[in-house]
């Protein structure tokens, strides 16, 4: 559901301003729509032709609000006509519970409004419980597609299809509490779809597992700073 919730793509050309009062941060943008030629290795010309704003608001040190709205002018070489509005909200809570051992969940809502498409909408509901070297996490997901985007020739263009997607996870850390963390992590992920979607998609059950690498900053290390600030 990222693309109905963050940027949509790197973009050459962003002049960003903002101003913060105590737990209160206001932010403005302009950038190019469009979406990079297939040209990686040079830099293509800033247009700043689409804009975007976002308040952020941390009414306490565990929580985080959000909410942000951002129109992007013609992002898709293959549909030059085509403008989207991006409307952004979201709540993040982050605790920590003792000697390396971290909380987090984030609520995500999303709303792209595309010319000759309409609304469509996302959702994201994510958890994550952290203990010394073990992560468990767990997904929900569901978005809102069009028949376009689907590709379906037997529907209106405009007509919008819910797509569900629950995930459970885990990340055993072979690298822990240096300043940097490593582990290796494993995921199930289970869709559901319309019943409509069958004569294109196939009636099995969607459902995968990857096995991956996560490498990032230690939460302990972090957490021990800011107990030391304080």
């Amino acid at each position: 559901g990222h693309h109905w919730q963050d940027s949509s793509h790197v973009t050459f050309g962003v002049a960003t301003a903002g101003l913060q009062w105590q737990s209160i941060k206001i932010e403005g943008s302009v950038f190019t729509g469009r979406e990079p030629d297939e040209g990686r290795y040079d830099f293509d010309r800033p247009r700043f032709d689409s804009a975007s704003a976002r308040i952020s608001w941390n009414p306490t040190p565990d929580l985080a609000l959000q909410f942000s709205h951002g129109y992007l002018k013609s992002p898709e070489a293959l549909e030059p006509d085509a403008n989207r509005h991006r409307t952004t909200a979201s709540v993040i809570y982050n605790k920590a519970l003792g000697h390396d051992t971290n909380w987090a969940t984030t609520f995500v809502w999303g709303q792209n409004n595309d010319t000759d498409e309409g609304k469509t909408q996302s959702f994201l509901l994510e958890s994550d419980f952290q203990r010394g070297r073990d992560t468990f996490y767990t997904r929900l997901e569901r978005v809102e597609k069009s028949a376009h985007e689907l590709q379906l020739t037997h529907s209106s263009p405009d007509r919008v299809f819910p797509i569900f997607a629950a995930s459970l996870g885990y990340v055993r850390d072979f690298f822990h509490g240096r300043g940097i963390d490593a582990g290796l992590g494993g995921q199930f992920t289970i869709d559901n779809r319309p019943a409509e979607l069958d004569r294109d998609y196939g009636r099995e059950i969607a459902w995968g597992f990857e096995v991956f690498l996560r490498i990032r900053p230690s939460l302990h290390a972090h957490h021990h700073e800011e107990a030391s600030a304080k």
